[in-house]
């Protein structure tokens, strides 16, 4: 094995530190553990109408050594338009890099890419410097794109009329897409999936010889969570990124589920953990009587700690949900679409938790009503959530699969468990 089987670059357009979203989550803990078998060196993507990395850049610089930073230009809407409608690229993406690069080959023979949208933006790099030519490269993207389109249209997300003829919009956009992700991807050597069911949208969705370079490597829990002694309060929480798909979702929270919660448990509180709240949203949680917001948490841990209930209101067929996995390890029961416990080997509705099939506001506010009364109930669904997380889901484990698609990449896509009726439906 020659130095620079240990040397690797982490690609991406997020900060892992602190991990505060479901993108940085991962990265972090994905060079935590690289870095005991790597030289590992962070390479930040850096466009237009990003959030801005600056407030992170020092701690990250301080914990993972320099990093490099490339600026990228996006071009304009109606020519990203027009690139979709073409296959050449999703509407999102577009990147364009008209800058020099400074990258040495040699110093990037082994790449890890994550997210999708990092993806993207490291192929315009690649079109920049064409002499840039890892020996592997190996891209994180979670889920399949083409799968969150195609669920988009068949699921059932609140939301106003708007947001659904967005989503059949989407829908009619899926298979496009489903294009533009296999030849988004076709330069990488292995792809790493969170879910079976993801596994098996890539290879419905986008094609076999995608799916045969995908391996599976969900997310782990941190040990500290599954050492956690929750205090199992009269405390609903919602832990949620509120810029994008969960906004509409908290609101609902708000205006339709949690005032019958407080009808039969006047003094339960509800507690949402989130960034990007619009001012709406925000003015919707401070006049919402027992609503609390926050902004951020640095430590989620004394946040769960406090907690009773988790919500996870995912009703959407793809993915694997943090919130949920983080809440088992907890010990406490999750109320959420049956979508939320995605991903999660030998989950049994009412053991380890509670799946709904449709976001009805009656049967959410009583399941989390029922929860909250029944403390045996509660402890029991919890413990058994917590030990069903324990044995499949470690950061550890996930390192494996990482390290593994370095070394060889794969070449036949692991056996799927799955059926096709992943795909009938959206939740």
């Amino acid at each position: 094995m020659t130095a620079d089987d240990h040397a690797l670059m982490l690609v991406t357009d997020q900060l892992p530190w602190p991990p505060r979203n479901g993108i940085t989550l991962p990265l972090f803990h994905y060079i935590e553990q690289l870095r005991q078998t790597h030289r590992v060196r962070l390479c930040l993507l850096q466009g237009e109408g990003a959030e801005d990395q600056t407030p992170w850049l020092a701690d990250n610089t301080a914990r993972y050594g320099p990093i490099v930073r490339l600026a990228l230009a996006r071009r304009s809407k109606p020519l990203r338009a027009l690139a979709e409608l073409a296959g050449r690229e999703m509407l999102q993406h577009g990147w364009v890099a008209n800058e020099p690069w400074l990258l040495a080959s040699e110093d990037v023979q082994q790449v890890l890419v994550a997210p999708i949208s990092a993806v993207a933006k490291w192929r315009a790099v690649r079109r920049a410097q064409p002499a840039l030519q890892p020996r592997v490269t190996v891209a994180a993207v979670n889920d399949c794109t083409a799968a969150e389109y195609h669920y988009r249209a068949r699921g059932s997300t609140p939301g106003s009329a708007l947001a659904h003829v967005k989503a059949r919009l989407d829908g009619l956009r899926a298979p496009r897409i489903a294009g533009i992700e296999a030849a988004l991807l076709a330069d990488c050597n292995a792809i790493l999936l969170q879910t079976e069911a993801d596994l098996l949208a890539m290879r419905e969705l986008v094609g076999d010889s995608t799916a045969r370079r995908c391996l599976l490597a969900p997310n782990g829990v941190r040990d500290e969570f599954l050492a956690l002694l929750p205090q199992r309060r009269e405390q609903v929480l919602f832990v949620a990124e509120l810029s994008g798909e969960y906004a509409p979702v908290t609101d609902w929270l708000c205006t339709q589920v949690w005032p019958l919660v407080r009808a039969a448990r006047a003094g339960a509180q509800l507690l949402v953990v989130g960034r990007g709240a619009s001012p709406a949203l925000q003015r919707r949680m401070a006049t919402t009587a027992g609503v609390t917001h926050l902004s951020f948490a640095p430590d989620l841990l004394p946040v769960y700690a406090a907690a009773g209930v988790v919500w996870s209101p995912v009703f959407k067929g793809f993915g694997l949900i943090n919130k949920t996995l983080e809440a088992m390890a907890a010990a406490l029961p999750v109320v959420g679409g049956h979508a939320a416990f995605n991903g999660i080997p030998g989950f049994v509705d009412g053991v380890h938790g509670v799946g709904l099939p449709a976001p009805v506001a009656t049967a959410f506010a009583e399941a989390t009503v029922r929860l909250l009364a029944a403390g045996d109930q509660s402890r029991q669904i919890g413990e058994a959530a917590r030990e069903l997380v324990r044995g499949n889901f470690r950061w550890s484990r996930t390192a494996e699969v990482l390290r593994q698609a370095l070394r060889a990449p794969p070449v036949a896509a692991p056996v799927v468990r799955a059926t096709h009726t992943a795909l009938a439906g959206g939740g």
